[in-house]
């Protein structure tokens, strides 16, 4: 089976093709950026595909990565990983941001609890925290920085992700040092194509992730009244 896999959800447009008869990845592309991923994406596809003898409608799963992240930013991904299953009559999947930040290290010979973590800005983060066996010990959630930097104390958890800085500037006093894996500002697209891979299309939707509600909001009504003469 051909999967594409497509990301924009944090400071990067990423595309990757992964053949999983061949068990290889047949091309990947990753752009750091904080914008712009609309006008990226589908030309980075186009040049991803180039020389391969392959096209997109020969692949039959597209992954995108759902969220956590920017709210306008991960609906790139997700848009374009429909409208493309949609022509080719092949299936979507979501992954997680916080599940392809931490699989890598999850996959280690001997690996640690990992606390995923992406800054959410006011002294919050996005987190998520696994256990050593892979089962979820915290869900995905939009925490207050201080409460996901005592769970990685409690359990001795290796701390991956653009949420790392504010993770440390909630560290408690007196804890043990933070254990830090290599900083990262979004996850491995190789990563998010071999997680999408072994998903269960009906048990990873492809749909947005939002763990809060968007900074800006409408204005009321009653804002919008005009003044009385």
């Amino acid at each position: 089976m051909l999967v594409l896999a497509l990301d924009t959800a944090l400071g990067a447009s990423s595309a990757a093709i992964l053949d999983t008869a061949a068990g290889r990845l047949v091309a990947s592309m990753s752009e750091p950026m904080d914008r712009g991923h609309a006008e990226r994406l589908l030309p980075m596809v186009a040049e991803l595909f180039a020389g391969t003898g392959l096209a997109p409608r020969d692949c039959r799963r597209f992954v995108a990565t759902t969220g956590p992240g920017s709210f306008t930013g991960l609906r790139v991904a997700i848009a374009a990983a429909r409208g493309m299953a949609l022509a080719a009559r092949g299936e979507t999947v979501g992954i997680s941001t916080l599940t392809a930040l931490a699989a890598p290290l999850l996959a280690a010979a001997d690996p640690s609890p990992v606390l995923a973590v992406i800054d959410a800005r006011h002294g919050h983060v996005y987190a998520a925290l696994t256990g050593a066996d892979g089962q979820a010990i915290l869900a995905p959630a939009y925490r207050p920085a201080a409460a996901a930097a005592a769970a990685a104390v409690a359990h001795g958890a290796v701390v991956v992700g653009p949420g790392q800085a504010a993770l440390l500037a909630a560290w408690p006093d007196g804890a043990a040092p933070p254990r830090l894996a290599a900083a990262t500002a979004f996850p491995d697209i190789a990563w998010i194509a071999r997680l999408g891979a072994e998903a269960d299309p009906r048990e990873a939707p492809c749909r947005p992730l939002y763990l809060k509600e968007a900074d800006a909001k409408p204005q009321s009504r009653s804002l919008l009244r005009p003044a009385r003469p």
